[in-house]
C-alpha cells in the first residue's frame, strides 16, 4: 500500500512553449487546463525513476530505483530493480504483483477491495495527468510558474487526510510531463520520487507487462 501511496503519471495539442501572465500565476484552474491540453497526446510514457524515502525514526534514506511504463487507456507498470526487485502491473480492474523475496504473484481484484481500488485511482490520478479531477479533493496551490510547481493538500473529506500532509509537484521545463513529486506525511515521512529519461510514444516491450 505504501508504495501506491508513494507512487501515489502524467497523460500534445499545444507545441509552442506556453508563458503564463503574471496575473494568471495563482489561477490554478488555467493551469491544470493547460497542462493536460498538453499531455493529452501521450499514448504511452516509459520512464525511469528514483524514489527516496525519509523515515522520521531512521537518520538513513531509503533509495529505490527502476522504471514505470504506461499505456493508455488501462496499463500501468512499475518495477522496482534497485535494491530489490519488486514488479506490480495493473490491467484494467485487476493488480498484479510480485516481489523477490517470496518469488510469489499475488492477484488482487479492484472491484472486491474498495480501499486498494481509492489507492490505486489516486496513483492512476497523480500519473494520468488528470490534475483537474484532483480539486474535488485536494485544496492545490502554485508554488512557482517557471518551473511550474504546484501543492496539492488533502481535504478533511479524503481518505488519505490523515496520512498525507501535502503533495508537491515539480513539471519539466517543456511542461510535457512531471519532474518530481515530493510527499510529506503527517507522521514526518517524507518521500520523493524522480524521473529521469522520460520518453514518449515509443514502443513499449511487452515482457514489462509480465511478472518475471
Amino acid at each position: 500500500m505504501k508504495l501506491f501511496l508513494v507512487a501515489v503519471f502524467i497523460f500534445v495539442c499545444i507545441f509552442s512553449p506556453f508563458t503564463y501572465a503574471e496575473d494568471n500565476v495563482n489561477d490554478i484552474n488555467i493551469i491544470l487546463a493547460n497542462l493536460e491540453k498538453k499531455m493529452s497526446g501521450l499514448n504511452n510514457i516509459q520512464t525511469d525513476f528514483i524514489q527516496e524515502k525519509k523515515m522520521a525514526v531512521f537518520d538513513k534514506k531509503i533509495i529505490l530505483r527502476g522504471k514505470i511504463f504506461i499505456q493508455a487507456p488501462d496499463l500501468f507498470s512499475w518495477h522496482t530493480n534497485e535494491p530489490v526487485r519488486y514488479i506490480m502491473v495493473i490491467k484494467g480492474n485487476t493488480v498484479k504483483q510480485w516481489d523477490e523475496d517470496s518469488k510469489q504473484v499475488q492477484v488482487i481484484s479492484l472491484a472486491r477491495n474498495p480501499t486498494f481500488l481509492v489507492a490505486v485511482n489516486q496513483m492512476k490520478t497523480w500519473f494520468g495527468g488528470h490534475y483537474s479531477q484532483l480539486l474535488h479533493d485536494y485544496e492545490a496551490r502554485v508554488i512557482s510558474s517557471k518551473p511550474i510547481i504546484l501543492e496539492f493538500m488533502p481535504k478533511k473529506s479524503v481518505a488519505g487526510f490523515n496520512a498525507i500532509k501535502r503533495v508537491r509537484i515539480t513539471f519539466r521545463a517543456d511542461e510535457r510531463y512531471v519532474e518530481r513529486i515530493d510527499i510529506e506525511e503527517n507522521n514526518l515521512d517524507s518521500a520523493s520520487l524522480t524521473f529521469l529519461n522520460t520518453k514518449f510514444n515509443t514502443p513499449i516491450d511487452s515482457a514489462s507487462w509480465e511478472l518475471k
